[in-house]
């Protein structure tokens, strides 16, 4: 009777076993050497199903076929069996990645693209703002809530002009921000809460009634030079799924409102008086290029 858990199945599914040969090489651990008709017996498959996967786990160097006669098979050690699959799966991996850039570069795109997609779940956020951190080529600018900050921990940004914009209270984030980020071509600003209380003069008279329906710790956008963004809207309930677009409208547009309410804001801040910390950074970076025209 089988009873190979299927667990263990779905995990050699994983390690890029079918279910036969899953199955089967699970048996010959189970019975040390078996031969074929006992696996069939055992396993309730057809002999043409068992003799298959016999013959591929045996190519693949996970089985051993002992000449007697009738011939019988035995398992080699699991150790060994799950380190073969998982070399196969790193060579398997990286062939696909290498041949999936070459189609990325060679990518057929229209000027007519969808207007907006949305990725769901926390994970595929995460690995999406990964994905733009680490394509972008001339820049990046971010604007986040300080809750979501956990989501830029451990990413590596090239040696490319970042303005990154946090939404935050917190007197002391502005210095972590930059051991996150600790480039010469980072540009940081932490905005207090307080700064969206003011209307700037270029908004409509409904500014204050807007403010209500918006919650602006839950805030994020991800600008990669001017060619993809990702966005969680501030009027946003919460961020277990964003919007992300390549649309060149969209794109334009949220630019626009960026250099008019977003480096008001800023400059409202410096105007009146710069962190010593920034101060320091404005010194060091003097000699560098200017990141608002060079991401602007």
């Amino acid at each position: 009777m089988d009873n190979i858990p299927r667990t263990l199945i779905k995990s050699l599914n994983t390690l890029g076993l079918t279910n036969y040969e899953a199955r089967v090489y699970a048996t010959l651990v189970l019975y040390d050497h078996a031969q074929a008709k006992e696996i069939v017996d055992f396993l309730s498959l057809s002999k043409p199903s068992v003799y298959e996967a016999l013959n591929s786990l045996a190519d693949r160097g996970l089985i051993v076929k002992r000449s007697s006669k009738p011939a019988s098979y035995s398992a080699i050690y699991p150790e060994m069996a799950i380190r073969i699959l998982m070399d196969d799966h790193e060579k398997s991996s990286e062939q696909a990645l290498s041949v999936l850039k070459k189609l990325e570069k060679e990518k057929v795109r229209s000027d007519e693209e969808d207007a907006l997609w949305t990725i769901y779940g926390e994970a595929n956020i995460k690995y999406k703002i990964r994905d733009l951190f680490g394509k972008a080529k001339s820049h990046l600018i971010c604007i986040l809530g300080d809750h979501h900050i956990a989501l830029l921990e451990n990413i590596h940004v090239k040696d490319i002009p970042l303005r990154l914009i946090v939404l935050s209270g917190s007197s002391d984030l502005e210095e972590k921000m930059h051991t996150l980020f600790p480039g010469k071509y980072a540009e940081i600003h932490i905005v207090p809460p307080e700064r969206f209380n003011t209307a700037p003069p270029f908004l409509l008279s409904e500014f204050a009634e807007a403010r209500k329906f918006m919650k602006l710790e839950n805030m994020l956008e991800v600008n990669a030079d001017d060619e993809e963004l990702l966005i969680i809207p501030p009027f946003f309930h919460g961020s277990s799924y964003v919007l992300n677009t390549r649309n060149k409208g969209a794109l334009y547009y949220m630019k626009m409102f960026r250099e008019l309410y977003w480096n008001w804001l800023i400059e409202g801040d410096e105007s009146q008086q710069s962190s010593p910390l920034q101060q320091k950074r404005e010194r060091t970076n003097s000699s560098g290029p200017n990141m608002t025209d060079s991401i602007q």
